[in-house]
Order: structure tokens, then C-alpha cells, then sequence
């Protein structure tokens, strides 16, 4: 027998030996009596990791006496040491910090088989949204899966097929039942004398989700005299059993105790500081990414960076499993739980991904990406400070890219290459950076970029980026004085102002909304322009609901039973004064429920010798009924949209606990790619948080509608939206069609945000109120906002508050939002 190992890289021979292998040729149906046990010795092996996976190739020859080849065998080889020190999960000696995912082995056309195009797929988007690990979950995947990840780079936890995942109760039935441990110790020691020369493979997991016992005990026993090279990880019992070398819960809150009965689960803070617990804890499961979710990832983050124990997590999950199937004319649409058989189903239960069944991404994995990032930074001066946490490789392939923008057009720019060693630093100088000239928000951007191709990247790749904004001067020069004032006319049932070429029509007996706006003789809406408290669900609002059970604690449930979808207006007010300069509309609704007042809205409308309208929106919300979805202004316009530019954060969608990822510029896009859920549950999908200005582009071009939004406030404005109407009963985009006429104009605040875990509670505090200023100009409709008009309402029933102290109250108790709405801390 002889054997040989080389380097990746080259031919050169690192290591060889030869030893004799006797005894008679025997087939398999004989035992093996002779073995041969052959030591190849390295000198100064490259170790592998997932950021720098060297590997080497052992080849095993079998020869006869006279030389002859009778066989040959060769295998990938990698060395690594891994092991748990001072509660610590080292590789080579460096403590890791996880950035994983849970995947499931799942191919839109062909359910878990897969093909080696598919897992390379997955591969290369996981180390391009800077994932460095991948829980097998739950249960050994194909073998050509280890191999790829041993030669991309990609730390693995291997995870054995054992779950009783609905048993009640979990461990009724195997864990301490003797005659269950054959069938639960084959599929361990299969998994492990199969896998383990995969250098990827850094854990064992003893399976999901199944109790804990005698048979898990005896299992980790085994596991660790047969290899002390890796440690055990076992979720099942509490995390953090006699069965499991890492306390590693699936969804623990950062700060949050869940005391449930059986097994309590602490906040992942807490856990660390339990009397004599010294593992390291690394999240199997967290931020549950079904649907629009991913709230509250960065919170996760923040306290990794934070706390040298917590080291990192998987996020569930990786990838929606959904099955193709065609209509009666063909066209393909997405089917899940429910689709297939009229037997009980979990529904979109299994459609947890950050990307697509075709591996399409979610506008989620982009916030994972970013928080994820192996490059931070710090801004002081004109010095930005770059801090590697790569554990082993040099920057050798990064520039960064600067730019200093106004309101989204460059003002400056440069590039610098990087020279930062593993877990170093570098300061880098920006030269003096230019004053604006005009009005508006001055931001200073910064890239990682990559400008030549890697195994799982091409030339371009952007890894790392982030932004400061370094001044805002948001003074508009207002328009000389207008003589002109706005001519105003009272009938039995409407109020109607009239200035030059362009008319605004309030239905004061009736309804007491804006049903109108003119431009000469064409109209401007199709619908009202009207208070809106409710939204698309989410999948975290409906959390288990609809699925096999009803939650009466979920979001929509609570909505549903307060009676928030079931609101009709009733008129408390509308009244129209003539002032010096400009007309004065004063409007008051009671929003109700089966004669019970949820919310009181009342609002301004200003209509000046310009044609501009300030609306002035102001919402007490009842002490007793759940936080309202939305607190918002919906209109539908009488113009088709094509495109929508935008200055504000983007390009992706994004929420008050989702933005960090998000960049201000300005942005463009068809309509038609603003809402990215095709194949899903219709749910609500937001365009950008914090928007300075919105235009809508209609059909024909030569026309345009500006919606310009206050940055301060979480705001949106949606098109080509499923209303909450339209989608509610809904269980896929291909059941929602876009009308031919018209768009959804919203202006909005959203309470409530979008978690990261099904029914998780996450009702943002304060501020609630809104301002808008519509304006009418020439063939233009647009609307900006008056920053010195914004109102904040405490969520007391008929409780309003001076704005100072609402904003003393917002810094004392609320310091989390800070990050949400930085201008509040000057």
C-alpha cells in the first residue's frame, strides 16, 4: 500500500509512505483480519478554515508484489484543530464567531433531491451574504454536500436524523426507552464513520427537537471516545444538558426570560451569567425568517459583537420549501402546505427561507448580510477606522470606495486598498470634504469592494458597506408671495376651493374626507383620501394562526377581535375657515366598532395661493385596544404608475427593526418590482423607511407624481400593493391581480413592526402623528412634508401631550429607538 498526499494548489508531494498490506484477497463476503495503519507526517500544514480552505489531496494506492496498480482511492484532507476553552469555541486557536444558517435539502421541481448546481447555488449566495456556517438540518445531507463545502469554505454542524417533534410528551417515547437506542445509535454512528474526514464539519448534533434522556447521554458518550476532536451540540431538554458541549437554544430573546413550565428559556444575556456555566452558547435557531421577517436582527448582532460567549447563530432558515405547480394555462406558481391534499397541513409553515424554492433572494437576507459583515467601521472627523474580524485572512483583495453625496448626487469620491491583517485595523484619511451649495441631506458612504474574482464571488462583489450622515440642512427656498388666494365654496354637501386651473373637493356632510383634487377638468383620485389603520398580515402577525390552530395572540387575531378591520368612520367634525392667505379645513373622525370609538383622528388641511396643502394628521389610539397596524393617509390615484423614483433609504424594503442595511440615495425602479413576494402569502410590503421624496411615474411618462416624505418619521408609500382588503383570505400573489387603473398612494407609520419570530410581540412606542403637504403645480401632483408640524400622541384614549415632553419620555424610556430615529437625540 502506498500513500501520498499534496497540497490543493500543486503537485508537489507534502507527505509519503508505503507499508506492506498481507494476507490472502478476500471478497466481502469474508472478514477483513488484515489491516494496515499508515502515519503520513506534515511538517507545517496550511490549516483550514472557512475563510481560507486549504485543503490537501490524499491518495491511497493499492498495489501487487511486482507493482502492479490493483486500486487507488483519494480523498480531500484538511487540518484544523477545534476545541471549547475558557467557554470558548476555538478553531485553530481563534474564537469564532458563527454566522449561520439552518438548510433544508430542498429543489423546487425535484423536492430534496438535489443536484450538485443547486448546492453549489447555495454555497456561493451563502458566502456572498457572508455566512460562514450551515446547520444540516435535521438530519445527514447528500455526501457531495460535505465535499463542497470543504473546498468553498463553509464551517458545518452535522446533525444526526433523530426527531419526535410533536410527541407529547417530546420524550415519551425514546429517550429513556432502552429498546429505542439501536435505531437512535445507527443513525448516529452512521453519520459519524461516514463524515468525519470532512474538515468542514466542526459539531455534532445529536438531532432535533427530541427531548432529553438516558439514550442522548449514552449517545454523546459514544460520539466522544470515538472522536474528542469536535465537540457535541443538543438542543433538545433545555439547551443545555449533560448531552451538549454548547448551551444552544432555538429562539432565546436577547434580554426577554421566556419562563415557560417544562424547561424555562432564558434570554441569551442571562444564560451566560447562570452560577457554574462556563460553554459557550451559540444559537441553533433564531430569527425566524418567515415571510417579511428578520425584525431585530441587528439587536442579535449588537450583543454578539458585545459578549465573547455569545458567538454567533443559525438563522432559520435558509430556504423556502415550496413545489412548482401550473394553472390551467401553464403558468408556474409556488405551492406549499394545503396545495397538494385536503389532509391537515401546516401551510406556509414550511416557507421559512431567506431566498426562494429558486433561490431567488428575500429583501431579509440583505439586513443579514450587512449585520453580518466581517468589516466595521467608525467615522471620527475625517478618519474612518476599519476593523477586521476576519480570524485568519488578509485583506488582499478590498478596496474601499468612498463617496460624499447630496441628496443622492456625488459631491466626492476615492478608493483605497485595504491592508488590514486578520482581526486588525487601518485608519484611513479622507481629504477635506466639500460644503453644499443647496438645500438638503449630505451622507458619506463607504463600500468594501472586491475587484477580482474569488471562488464564490466575481470581480465587483461588494462585501462590506456603511453610512454617516455629516449634515442636513432640509430649508427649501419657499416661493415669493402669492396674492392670489384660494376662492372657497360652500354647498349643502361639499366644500369646494378653487385656485386658478386646479380644485380640491371635501365632502363635508358625508363623509367629511378629501374626495377630490382637479387638474382643469381631470381628476387626480379614484378613491378618498382616507385614514388607514390596519395592513396585509405578515406571517409574524399571524403567527400559528391559520395554520393548525388559532392564536388568540397573535397580531391579526387581536386586530380581528378589537374589531380594526371592521372600522367605518363617523363624522365628528368638518368645518372651512378663510384666512389671510390660504383656506383652512379642520375635520374630525371617530373610527368604530360595534358603537365602541377605537381611534379619534383629526386632521388639517392648508390650502395656500401656491396650491400647496399641508395635511396635518393627529391619532389617539384607545388605552384598551391592541396597537393599530398603521397609522396612515391611503388614497387611490387615477393614473397607472410604471416607475418609482425615491429619495430616502434603500434599494430593498425596509422597517423600523429592519434598516441597517438600508442606504440613502436616490433609487429607481419599475413599479412592478416594488412588491417581491410572487409566489407567497400576499402580505405587506413596504418601499422605504424614512423617505424624503417619492415620485410616482405614470403612463405616459410625460407626466409625474412627487410624493416627498419627512426622513424623520417610519414612513411609506406603497404601489401596486394588496390593500388589506384585497389580500386577507388570500394564499398566493398568482390570486391578487393588479387593476388596470390606478395605484395606492399610502403615507404611513407602522406601530407595529415586523419581528423576527411568529406572534412575537413588537409594538414600537411612540411617536404616532403625521403631516403631509400635497401640492399641485402646473401638470405636476406632489407632496412634501413640514418638519415644525409633526405631532406625537401618547397611545392614552383622548390623551394628548406636550411635544417636549413626549420627546423627554422618548430619550428617558425609550433610548432603543435612538438608532430608529436619530434626530430625536439632538
Amino acid at each position: 500500500m502506498r500513500c501520498s498526499a499534496c497540497h490543493q494548489q500543486g503537485e508537489t508531494q507534502v507527505a509519503s509512505g508505503t507499508a506492506p498490506f498481507g494476507g490472502e484477497i478476500i471478497d466481502e463476503r469474508g472478514g477483513y483480519a488484515d489491516r494496515v495503519t499508515l502515519r503520513l507526517n506534515v511538517e507545517n500544514p496550511e490549516l483550514w478554515s472557512a475563510e481560507i480552505p486549504n485543503l490537501y489531496r490524499a491518495v491511497v494506492k493499492l498495489h501487487t508484489a511486482d507493482g502492479t496498480l490493483i486500486e487507488a482511492e483519494a480523498c480531500d484532507v484538511g487540518f484544523l484543530e477545534v476545541r471549547i476553552e475558557n467557554g470558548l469555541l476555538l478553531l485553530n486557536g481563534k474564537p469564532l464567531l458563527i454566522r449561520g444558517v439552518n438548510r433544508h435539502e430542498h429543489h423546487p421541481l425535484h423536492g430534496q433531491v438535489m443536484d450538485e448546481q443547486t448546492m453549489v447555488q447555495d454555497i456561493l449566495l451563502m458566502k456572498q451574504n457572508n455566512f460562514n456556517a450551515v446547520r444540516c438540518s435535521h438530519y445527514p445531507n447528500h455526501p457531495l454536500w460535505y465535499t463542497l463545502c470543504d473546498r468553498y469554505g463553509l464551517y458545518v454542524v452535522d446533525e444526526a436524523n433523530i426527531e419526535t417533534h410533536g410527541m407529547v410528551p417530546m420524550n415519551r417515547l425514546t429517550t429513556d426507552d432502552p429498546r429505542w437506542l439501536p435505531a437512535m445509535s445507527e443513525r448516529v454512528t452512521r453519520m459519524v464513520q461516514r463524515d468525519r474526514n470532512h474538515p468542514s464539519v466542526i459539531i455534532w448534533s445529536l438531532g432535533n427537537e427530541s427531548g432529553h434522556g438516558a439514550n442522548h447521554d449514552a449517545l454523546y458518550r459514544w460520539i466522544k471516545s470515538v472522536d474528542p476532536s469536535r465537540p457535541v451540540q443538543y438542543e433538545g431538554g433545555g439547551a443545555d444538558t449533560s448531552a451538549t458541549d454548547i448551551i444552544c437554544p432555538m429562539y432565546a430573546r436577547v434580554d426577554e426570560d421566556q419562563p415557560f413550565p417544562a424547561v424555562p428559556k432564558w434570554s441569551i444575556k442571562k444564560w451566560l451569567s447562570l452560577p457554574g456555566e462556563m460553554r459557550p452558547l451559540i444559537l441553533c435557531e433564531y430569527a425566524h425568517a418567515m415571510g417579511n421577517s428578520l425584525g431585530g436582527f441587528a439587536k442579535y448582532w449588537q450583543a454578539f459583537r458585545q459578549y465573547p460567549r455569545l458567538q454567533g447563530g443559525f438563522v432559520w432558515d435558509w430556504v423556502d420549501q415550496s413545489l412548482i405547480k401550473y394553472d390551467e394555462n401553464g403558468n408556474p406558481w409556488s405551492a406549499y402546505g394545503g396545495d397538494f391534499v385536503r389532509y391537515a397541513a401546516d401551510r406556509q409553515f414550511c416557507m421559512n427561507g431567506l431566498v426562494f424554492a429558486d433561490r431567488t433572494p428575500h429583501p431579509a437576507l440583505t439586513e443579514a448580510k450587512h449585520q453580518q459583515q466581517y468589516f466595521q467601521f467608525r467615522l471620527s472627523g475625517r478618519t474612518i477606522e476599519v476593523t477586521s474580524e476576519y480570524l485568519f485572512r488578509h485583506s488582499d483583495n478590498e478596496f474601499l470606495h468612498w463617496m460624499v453625496a447630496l441628496d443622492g448626487k456625488p459631491l466626492a469620491s476615492g478608493e483605497v486598498p485595504l491592508d488590514v491583517g486578520p482581526q486588525g485595523k487601518q485608519l484611513i484619511e479622507l481629504p477635506e470634504l466639500p460644503q453644499p451649495e443647496s438645500a438638503g441631506q449630505l451622507w458619506l458612504t463607504v463600500r468594501v469592494v472586491q475587484p477580482n474574482a474569488t471562488a464564490w464571488s466575481e470581480a465587483g462583489h461588494i462585501s462590506a458597506w456603511q453610512q454617516w450622515r455629516l449634515a442636513e440642512n432640509l430649508s427649501v427656498t419657499l416661493p415669493s408671495a402669492s396674492h392670489a388666494i384660494p376662492q372657497l365654496t360652500t354647498s349643502e354637501t361639499d366644500f369646494c376651493i378653487e385656485l386658478g386651473n386646479k380644485r380640491w373637493q371635501f365632502a363635508n356632510r358625508q363623509s367629511g374626507f378629501l374626495s377630490q383634487m382637479w387638474i382643469g377638468d381631470e381628476k387626480q383620485l379614484l378613491t378618498p383620501l382616507r385614514d388607514q389603520f390596519t395592513r396585509a398580515p405578515l406571517d409574524n402577525d399571524i403567527g400559528v394562526s391559520e395554520a393548525t390552530r388559532i392564536d388568540p395572540n397573535a397580531w391579526v387575531e387581536r386586530w380581528k377581535a378589537a374589531g380594526h378591520y371592521q372600522a367605518e368612520a363617523a363624522l365628528l367634525q368638518c368645518t372651512a375657515d378663510t384666512l389671510a392667505d390660504a383656506v383652512l379645513i379642520t375635520t374630525a373622525h371617530a373610527w368604530q366598532h360595534q358603537g365602541k370609538t377605537l381611534f379619534i383622528s383629526r386632521k388639517t388641511y392648508r390650502i395656500d395661493g401656491h396650491g400647496e396643502m399641508v395635511v396635518s394628521v393627529g391619532v389617539e389610539v384607545a388605552s384598551d385596544t391592541p396597537h393599530p397596524a398603521r397609522i396612515g393617509l391611503t388614497c387611490q390615484l387615477a393614473q397607472v404608475a410604471e416607475r418609482v423614483n425615491w429619495l430616502g433609504l434603500g434599494p430593498q424594503e425596509n422597517y423600523p427593526d429592519r434598516l441597517t442595511a438600508a442606504c440613502f440615495n436616490r433609487w429607481d425602479l419599475p413599479l412592478s418590482d416594488s412588491h417581491v413576494y410572487p409566489v407567497r402569502l400576499p402580505e405587506r410590503k413596504r418601499s422605504a423607511l424614512r423617505d424624503a421624496r417619492i415620485e410616482l411615474w405614470p403612463t405616459p411618462v410625460a407626466r409625474r407624481l412627487p410624493v416627498q416624505h419627512q426622513p424623520l418619521q417610519p414612513t411609506t408609500t406603497d404601489g401596486n400593493q394588496p390593500s388589506p382588503s384585497a389580500a386577507r383570505g388570500r394564499r398566493h400573489m398568482a390570486e391578487y391581480r393588479r387593476f388596470p387603473y390606478g395605484d395606492w398612494w399610502r403615507r404611513l407609520l407602522e406601530p407595529v413592526s415586523i419581528g423576527g419570530i411568529p406572534a412575537e410581540r413588537r409594538s414600537l412606542p411612540l411617536p404616532v402623528g403625521l403631516v403631509s403637504k400635497i401640492i399641485i403645480t402646473g401638470q405636476a401632483m406632489s407632496a412634501r412634508i413640514s418638519r415644525k408640524e409633526i405631532h406625537y400622541v401618547l397611545f392614552k384614549k383622548h390623551k394628548l401631550l406636550d411635544v417636549r415632553f413626549i420627546l423627554f419620555l422618548l430619550l428617558f424610556y425609550h433610548g432603543s429607538l435612538l438608532p430608529v430615529f436619530p434626530d430625536l437625540a439632538t
